[in-house]
């Protein structure tokens, strides 16, 4: 037959077990009458999608022949990253869709390889001294962890266990895993643990491992709006004009603390060390009509007349447009002269006369503290 022809000549011992079994489908094929069948490929694992991921992205990189020795997939938990890191090992933060942050740790004889084949161009069997690993090692390793990363996302297409782990690249390093707990979430984590042989002859042995975010369930999902159906609704003239919020009404409950001025009179510090209860003090000549309504700051609200209503010291407020009810003009003595106002700007009340919210009636009298019994200018 033509086909153990070809194999005769392409085999001239004809002796291997390879051909027998090879002869024997070829007649059952025959015999059947159906075309030979080749050999089936074995299904992408998990385990076989990562050893091609990591060692297409280093051969692509620099060359460097990487061999997996042992790829474990599993999952955890937060809580039980820190225990399956590397230690001491390089920390690495990677940073995916959505927010979502991983971690990849890489020994420190996996990045001495890395190192010495960017440096140095191969792998040394030289031994490592004792160091702490720094963000310089990271920035060196960080085109391998990305690369792997792409390559990873590739081969895991359409492979049980790595569908999510696309869009993941190198973020930061720290120094530390403590951290991690406050960085990344508290939720379920899939994870590959990877034992390599890095280089020729002089290969180091190193150790790799890569947690990141396992997918939500369905359920905690964020679902989609869902479309609400049109309604047909009668088109309006105008939009609906929201109602305008005021603070008239809270405002008009906040206290304001006022005070009656009748005058003001200048003393020395003198003076006022000699102040005693039952002293007389000295006071200028002041119009009854001229007393002013202050805040504490010393703004001018309001003008009025000095007097008692319903056995209490009363102000009754007039307009300051209108005359005074006594022509008499405050002229202070001349050893007590009038004093300004200590602080706070003399605004002008020219509107006072006008109604408002706050002021609805300018002539309604201001009722202040009752009358002291036969204290006058007396100092208490």
């Amino acid at each position: 037959m033509a086909d153990e022809a070809e194999m005769e000549q392409a085999h001239p011992a004809g002796t291997g077990v390879l051909k027998r079994l090879l002869q024997a489908r070829v007649r059952a094929a025959e015999g059947a009458g159906k075309a030979p069948q080749l050999p089936q490929t074995a299904p992408v694992t998990p385990a076989r999608a990562t050893a091609t991921a990591i060692g297409r992205a280093a051969d692509r990189l620099y060359g460097l022949g990487v061999r997996p020795v042992e790829v474990r997939p599993g999952a955890l938990t937060l809580a039980e990253l820190p225990e399956l890191l590397p230690d001491p090992a390089l920390l690495a933060v990677l940073q995916g869709p959505g927010d979502a942050v991983g971690v990849m740790a890489l020994c420190p004889q996996t990045v001495t390889a890395l190192i010495e084949i960017q440096t140095l161009g191969r792998v040394t069997g030289r031994p490592l001294a004792r160091r702490r690993l720094t963000r310089s090692d990271a920035a060196l390793c960080a085109d391998f962890i990305d690369t792997f990363l792409s390559e990873l996302a590739q081969e895991g297409r359409g492979v049980e266990g790595l569908e999510e782990f696309r869009g993941f690249r190198y973020a930061t390093h720290i120094d530390d895993a403590r951290p991690l707990a406050l960085m990344m979430e508290d939720r379920a984590y899939r994870s590959l643990g990877l034992k390599l042989l890095l280089g020729g002859s002089e290969a180091r042995e190193g150790r790799l491992f890569l947690a990141l975010p396992q997918p939500r369930p369905d359920a905690e999902r964020p679902q989609p709006a869902l479309a609400q159906p049109a309604v047909a609704t009668a088109p309006s003239k105008r939009p609906a004009v929201p109602p305008l919020v005021s603070l008239r009404s809270a405002t008009q409950q906040a206290p304001v603390e006022v005070v009656g001025i009748l005058c003001r009179r200048r003393m020395s510090l003198r003076e006022l060390r000699g102040l005693v209860p039952g002293k007389i003090l000295a006071l200028p000549r002041v119009s009854l009509s001229d007393t002013r309504i202050e805040t504490a700051d010393g703004q001018v609200l309001a003008i009025g007349k000095f007097g008692e209503a319903d056995g209490c010291h009363a102000i009754r407020l007039r307009d300051p447009v209108a005359p005074a009810e006594s022509a008499l003009a405050a002229v202070p003595a001349p050893e007590a002269p009038m004093m300004a106002p200590t602080a706070g700007p003399d605004l002008p009340i020219g509107d006072l006369h006008r109604p408002d919210a706050f002021r609805p009636d300018p002539t309604t009298a201001a009722t202040v503290s009752p009358p002291e019994r036969a204290r006058g200018s007396k100092a208490g």
